[in-house]
């Protein structure tokens, strides 16, 4: 969009190519490219200024400290109250990454110092101070930013007080599963989701990534547990692993079925060879879940089209990979005969697929 006619223009031009009870507010879209416009700078210039503004931040709370201010716990309270309040007030009031920049950190330190003043001898109480503090700034504000934080840190919080009352690492595998159904739901009912005009709307971006990042990142948690307690051969990790990788090539099934079926016939009568090596793969890699959990992140982030949970699932799929070959209990020899063996398999699949495509069709 170069100008005002530009924009306009084309706002007149979907309005009239659309059902008559489709409405856009012309004044908001201008105003909102007029901020975009506004707000445009060079990007070594916004990195510097966010650096700067986080400095400035944590040299202010520095200086309280030097001078002994937040030695009582009751001077704690009231600067971290109002450090939340303050920077709660400035992300809903302006839009600059400046101001955002360091509300946001002036509202983790605020949210810091709120719990360690009212409570640090009970970890539940300060998991659930976090869980309160953080549910109530999204009830109250819903920019992209805070929200993703506010999300995280619920979902963490939870994660926390499972891991800190119990031993068993399978309800931590448990909370993951339910995670990445909500992002699988998240995804599949987007259109649903950013009709309703309400804060599920407003956070939607923000809570594709933070299930996104939950996902992978809790399901890495799991699988390094394991494999730091193999030695000694730990039942409860061992239980979440196999858990995990159960729950996982479920799902799998059923999205390369959901793909299968969205190519009707062209693919209908390779189903029963895809569905073979799909078992396959998920058999010989039941051990380490996180393969399935980045697999999952593919097909489900390629079907709907949604580029970086695809790209967080090739670069975990990597890791994970380069972790079970690390594990694998083989001498060198084996491991690079497997190696050179799933090179020539995957280059076999690339020819087939390439020798059987359409003619207009590129891979």
């Amino acid at each position: 969009m170069k100008n005002r006619q530009e924009i306009v223009e084309k706002i007149e031009t979907l309005s009239r190519d659309s059902d008559p009870a489709f409405q856009i507010n012309t004044n908001e879209v201008l105003a909102t490219y007029q901020h975009l416009d506004e707000n445009r700078t060079n990007i070594t210039i916004k990195i510097l200024s966010i650096l700067g503004v986080i400095i400035s931040v944590l040299s202010f709370l520095g200086a309280l400290f030097s001078l002994n201010l937040l030695d009582d716990k009751l001077n704690l309270i009231i600067c971290g109250s109002l450090f939340l309040i303050i920077a709660i007030y400035c992300i809903k009031k302006y839009n600059s990454i400046i101001i955002d920049t360091a509300s946001i950190t002036s509202y983790i330190v605020g949210g810091w110092m709120l719990i360690y003043g009212i409570d640090t001898d009970h970890i539940n109480n300060i998991l659930i101070l976090c869980l309160v503090i953080n549910l109530s700034t999204l009830a109250i504000v819903q920019r992209y930013l805070i929200s993703l934080l506010n999300i995280l840190c619920i979902i963490y919080a939870l994660i926390a007080l499972i891991s800190y009352n119990t031993d068993h690492l399978v309800w931590i595998a448990l909370m993951n599963i339910v995670l990445m159904v909500a992002l699988m739901y998240v995804l599949m009912q987007e259109a649903l989701l950013l009709s309703k005009r309400n804060i599920m709307s407003t956070i939607y971006q923000s809570l594709r990534i933070a299930l996104t990042l939950s996902t992978i990142a809790t399901t890495a948690y799991i699988v390094l547990s394991h494999f730091k307690t193999y030695e000694t051969y730990d039942n409860n990790t061992a239980i979440a692993l196999y858990t995990l990788s159960v729950a996982y090539s479920v799902v799998i099934l059923y999205l390369v079925r959901k793909i299968i079926q969205k190519f009707d016939n062209r693919m209908a009568n390779k189903s029963i060879l895809i569905y073979i090596l799909v078992i396959l793969i998920l058999v010989s890699t039941i051990i380490n879940p996180g393969i399935s959990g980045a697999i999952i992140l593919i097909l489900l982030c390629f079907y709907y089209q949604y580029k970086f949970g695809l790209s967080i699932g090739i670069i975990a799929l990597l890791f994970f990979l380069w972790h079970f070959y690390y594990n694998l209990n083989f001498s060198l020899l084996t491991k690079s005969i497997f190696l050179m063996l799933s090179g020539f398999v995957f280059l076999a699949i690339y020819y087939v697929i390439n020798s059987k495509k359409i003619n207009n069709e590129k891979i």
